[in-house]
């Protein structure tokens, strides 16, 4: 085992590489089932019900919500969290393997729920063990991973896409394969890198537990640091857990209920084309890789409250001009622009501030979840609120639901 000073140096040297390429498999393999999951139940497995492939990704949501906080539970408890990573990311290989295989969607969205609740174990572990190597820079930290993330999620829709175009329907199973031997790829690589020495934190780094309000071995308790509650009891009753969480369930629900109709209110609403479509979310995820880097380090010298609260009121002001404009390529402009970086990296940052070392994990976990579940409620609201008041409505629903999580942030969340 490594400890004291060798531990920093193989964190400086390489050892965030057992949680960024995690973060990277995580992105690619959830591109490849939840974008092209609801694809391959109406076209191969021959699901006539629409309602079915949105249960799915529903499910998936829930499942994802309940296990994120669990596994964040496990990974605070644990002796070596990365360790959890590595055979998380082999299971869940295993189970989407099998996927192409199943003969119904009943099959199908039974291992979708189960292959979710394994996946969920990626975020919590590794943002909470990155936040506590540098508990001066916490936001930073936490950014690499969602850059990688967001890399993986690139690089898988890009992926499945290429092979959907080449192989037709063949190429969903075909990037489920892939993106499924990828984790396995990394889970085994995380666990021999663990055999090789990348300690847990409380080794590795005893300072780390000690200045975000946690003492390591031989480390004194002397936190820089403001903790709201305390550590024990439900990790919701912390004032910025539940805070964060009510925040993302208004402000990522009304986004994710818009970009759940982008498609047909570009297209059918207003006079654009399909390529608008992908030139909207291309743009935005590669401004996103870009952008998320600078904005942790903003988030730890501003505040990382006060950059949540700005990409609050990011979506405040692109829900209010894509309202009033009503125009197909100032709405692919204003879509493009990369503002949920904000709120990921100001989110975390709070929490890696705001919570105790020992409850970290099951904070992110907590947050992470919540984003899932606020995913899950905003396509289905979407659709809904489309279907039923039409598509102008949708972006006039996202831009309330927005200002009410701008007001909760800018009341509920003060400078630490």
């Amino acid at each position: 085992m490594v400890t004291g000073d060798d531990g920093v140096k193989l964190v400086r040297t390489g050892g965030r590489m057992p949680v960024l390429f995690p973060a990277a498999v995580e992105g690619a393999a959830s591109a490849a089932v939840y974008g092209y999951g609801p694809l391959y139940m109406r076209q191969v497995l021959d699901e006539p019900r629409l309602t079915v492939t949105t249960l799915m990704l529903a499910l998936a949501a829930l499942a994802w919500f309940f296990a994120a906080g669990a596994w964040g539970r496990a990974g605070d408890r644990a002796r070596r969290p990365l360790g959890l990573i590595g055979w998380a990311l082999l299971l869940s290989a295993a189970v989407q393997a099998a996927l192409p295989f199943v003969p119904g969607s009943a099959a199908f969205i039974g291992l979708v729920v189960l292959w979710a609740c394994l996946l969920a174990a990626v975020a919590p572990l590794s943002v909470s063990w990155l936040t506590l190597q540098a508990p001066e820079r916490p936001a930073e930290e936490a950014a690499g991973f969602y850059r990688m993330r967001s890399v993986g999620w690139t690089v898988g829709s890009m992926g499945a896409g290429l092979l959907v175009g080449l192989m037709d329907l063949d190429g969903i199973p075909a990037a489920i394969l892939i993106t499924a031997a990828a984790s396995a790829v990394v889970g085994v690589a995380v666990l021999v890198a663990m055999r090789r020495g990348v300690a847990p934190v409380s080794a590795a780094r005893p300072e780390a537990a000690a200045a975000a309000g946690e003492p390591g071995p031989g480390a004194t308790s002397t936190s820089t640091v403001v903790h709201e509650g305390e550590s024990g009891g439900s990790v919701w009753r912390l004032h910025a857990v539940w805070t964060l969480a009510a925040v993302i369930l208004l402000t990522v629900t009304g986004n994710e209920a818009f970009f759940a109709v982008l498609g047909p209110y570009l297209t059918e609403y207003l006079p654009g084309s399909l390529e608008y479509v992908g030139l909207s979310m291309g743009v935005a995820s590669f401004l996103g890789i870009g952008v998320v880097g600078p904005l942790g380090r903003l988030a730890d010298r501003w505040g990382a409250e006060r950059v949540f609260v700005l990409g609050c009121l990011g979506y405040v002001i692109m829900y209010g001009l894509v309202a009033l404009l009503r125009d197909p390529l100032a709405t692919v402009i204003l879509f493009g622009l990369p503002i949920f970086p904000f709120m990921s990296t100001g989110a975390t940052g709070t929490l890696a501030r705001r919570t105790p070392a020992r409850r970290r994990g099951e904070a992110i976990g907590a947050y992470e979840g919540t984003s899932a579940l606020a995913g899950a409620v905003g396509s289905v609201l979407g659709g809904t609120v489309a279907d039923t008041a039409g598509l102008a409505v949708v972006p006039v629903m996202s831009f309330v639901l927005a200002v009410g999580g701008l007001l909760v942030a800018w009341t509920r969340l003060r400078p630490a």
